[in-house]
């Protein structure tokens, strides 16, 4: 299931990024601008691919016999009324977490300018230590910019729905789980539910615990999908 990364694993994630490009600034301070725009980059594309895998498909041929199967699921999707104001909560969420994170552009020389000069001028008097001194700066920048960051996003989420929707192309239901677009593998699980809206006809499984991606399932037959997901195990989410 794609999902967010859990809170112990984004804040491992977070203090080992702060650690290295803390260390590679202060090896090479006159690169250092660069450096934190290429390990921003890598940063946020880990944080991606964490958020986008999924279980590991198994073969087909332990899968067996699909229980029901959704060949084209577009075209179901393109007669709800309610789809094209869904995504265009998702684009605007979109937008705004792309506009928060080109703020760590500025941020940089931004403390720089302001504090960076007198800290490491402090430490370097107090420790007698240039390097020693870059780095516990660095430490500071890196940790004071993720942290307007993450504010900065946590109260835009305040004010614009957050929606990150995976709308499957395709779908089978098996009896091990649910394979989307013939690459994707869904095993029901605890944390898993799902949700039916019969009038839109689709049904979308998530994340009860830690949210994440909501997977889309549309389909002609919403009361057939229900039936085989409850036999395969998945549990419909409680209001």
């Amino acid at each position: 299931m794609m999902q967010q990364p859990k809170r112990h694993v984004s804040l491992l994630i977070n203090t080992v990024s702060v650690l290295v490009i803390s260390l590679l600034s202060t090896l090479a301070p006159a690169y250092a601008f660069l450096l934190f725009v290429l390990f921003y980059m890598v940063f946020f594309y880990i944080i991606y691919r964490i958020t986008m895998r999924a279980s590991k498909m198994p073969p087909l041929s332990e899968l067996g016999t699909p229980l029901y199967k959704e060949a084209d699921s577009l075209k179901v999707a393109v007669t709800d009324p309610g789809l094209n104001k869904d995504i265009s909560s998702q684009f605007k969420f979109l937008m705004v977490t792309m506009v928060i994170s080109f703020l760590a552009v500025f941020l940089y020389p931004l403390y720089n300018g302001l504090v960076g000069v007198y800290v490491i001028s402090y430490l370097n008097n107090a420790t007698g230590n240039i390097l020693l001194s870059r780095f516990i700066n660095y430490m500071a920048m890196y940790t004071l910019i993720l942290v307007v960051l993450y504010s900065v996003r946590w109260a835009a989420t305040k004010k614009v729905r957050s929606i990150n929707l995976i709308i499957a192309q395709s779908f089978a239901i098996y009896r091990k789980g649910v394979v989307i677009n013939n690459r994707n593998f869904i095993q029901a699980s605890s944390t898993l539910c799902f949700t039916v809206n019969k009038q839109r006809r689709f049904i979308e499984i998530q994340d009860k615990t830690i949210g994440g991606s909501r997977i889309r399932l549309y389909t002609e037959k919403p009361s057939t999908v229900y039936e085989k997901l409850v036999e395969v195990g998945f549990n419909e989410c409680k209001t």
